[in-house]
């Protein structure tokens, strides 16, 4: 009777004890690492990138380095009525267990993102599975075909891609980076605007330079590109801003995290460039001041950076009134590309820099008053801007080549 009893604990123990029933095992799960969207007619299409874990380690580019090899990747298209009905028709094609967890970047394409985007922000938010830290890019045809490209020399293209506009926006800045997490908070702010990077795909020349193997080139067919900055406005996409207007929104909404600039020593809008510094650090912060029944922006910016890339002024730059005479070219070209920026926005007339969230914090009342007609209120909104530059390490030569050469033929 007790070994009875005994047999019996023994059971009831063993039920109790947490098993591993339904495990996911690593080799059963499809792990994404990009994923586009678009539309066709009123379906979602989905397109995703899977990576091939026996593959990634070997092959380069995502193409075969040697018999029997295979890409880094796999890209499966499916299409369905909700964006969730298209994940789960992968699985007629597709073995494994889809997982977004890893998902590096989304691309939208124009016409989802011009239809809107609402339906795909509230997947992101809903789901357990997918991160709010995915890094967001939109194209101006379908994101599938951005899927399928690779992104020479690197081995996985969806990551990438998030790479690359990573180290754009801390190297140039030219592309103000935004993660979904973020995109959601500028769509339900006051000013209900963001901007995002826009890739395309352009056509590459296989001849500029050939390897010895004549079936192979060192210049890819076709190269991705990041090219102008997306505009979203209440969750639609209404237009795109260049690179000299998105940089301009870049120093103006205080985002510039590292960037080389050009300046001339005549003046910011004159076309030729005498020089250029390396912005090593940048600060703005914009204040709302009244005027009346409405509202200025007050502009600061500071930034300090060295001159150490080129330099074909005539300035002596051994002496401290010289430095200046920089710095005060350098921040007329900055001030210059925050203009540029601003009448860019003001011409979309939307609030990309988000002057409506400042004046609702700072005075609840009068936005009460602003707020049902700030589309028309931003043309008369003026900017008061203000740039102070600093510039440290002029270089290890304090004159411009040219005036050493004039020099020598002045004593000649």
């Amino acid at each position: 009777m007790r070994r009875i009893l005994l047999c019996c604990a023994a059971v009831f123990a063993c039920l109790a004890v947490a098993g591993c029933w339904n495990r996911t095992e690593l080799n059963e799960l499809g792990i994404t690492v990009a994923t586009g969207f678009d539309r066709s007619g009123e379906d979602w299409e989905l397109t995703y990138q899977v990576i091939v874990p026996s593959a990634s380690g070997t092959s380069q580019g995502g193409g075969s380095s040697g018999s029997g090899s295979q890409p880094s990747v796999y890209v499966f298209t499916t299409i369905g009525k909700t964006i969730r009905e298209a994940a789960d028709l992968g699985y007629t094609e597709n073995p494994r267990r889809l997982y977004f967890g890893h998902t590096d970047i989304m691309v939208i394409g124009k016409d989802a993102a011009e239809k809107g985007i609402d339906q795909i922000l509230d997947l992101y938010f809903r789901n357990i599975d997918a991160r709010e830290t995915v890094l967001v890019a939109v194209t101006d045809g379908k994101a599938s075909e951005i899927m399928r490209k690779m992104v020479p020399p690197e081995k996985i293209p969806g990551t990438a891609l998030a790479e690359m506009l990573r180290k754009q926006n801390s190297s140039s800045s030219y592309f103000p980076i935004v993660n979904v997490f973020q995109m959601a908070q500028k769509l339900v702010s006051d000013a209900q605007t963001v901007g995002v990077p826009e890739i395309i795909v352009t056509k590459g020349d296989a001849k500029v330079l050939e390897s010895l193997d004549v079936t192979k080139t060192t210049s890819p067919p076709v190269k991705m590109k990041v090219e102008r900055l997306g505009i979203l406005h209440q969750n639609r996409l209404i237009g795109f801003l260049n690179r000299n207007e998105s940089y301009g929104i870049s120093w103006l909404t205080n985002q510039v995290k590292g960037s080389t600039l050009s300046f001339s020593c005549s003046g910011a809008h004159t076309k030729k460039k005498d020089g250029t510094v390396r912005i090593t650090s940048a600060k703005t912060k914009v204040t709302p001041v009244r005027s009346g029944e409405r509202y200025n922006m007050q502009v600061d910016t500071e930034a300090s950076g060295d001159l150490l890339m080129e330099f074909m002024c005539e300035e002596d730059l051994s002496k401290p009134q010289s430095i200046k005479v920089i710095e005060k070219a350098v921040a007329e070209e900055i001030r210059s590309k925050i203009e540029v920026g601003w009448e860019a926005s003001k011409k979309l007339r939307v609030d990309l820099p988000g002057f409506a969230d400042k004046i609702h914090r700072k005075d609840p009342k009068t936005w009460k008053k602003l707020q049902n007609d700030w589309s028309e209120e931003l043309t008369r909104v003026d900017l008061d801007i203000r740039v102070t530059v600093k510039l440290q390490r002029p270089g290890l030569t304090k004159k411009s080549f040219d005036t050493l050469l004039n020099q020598d033929s002045e004593q000649k």
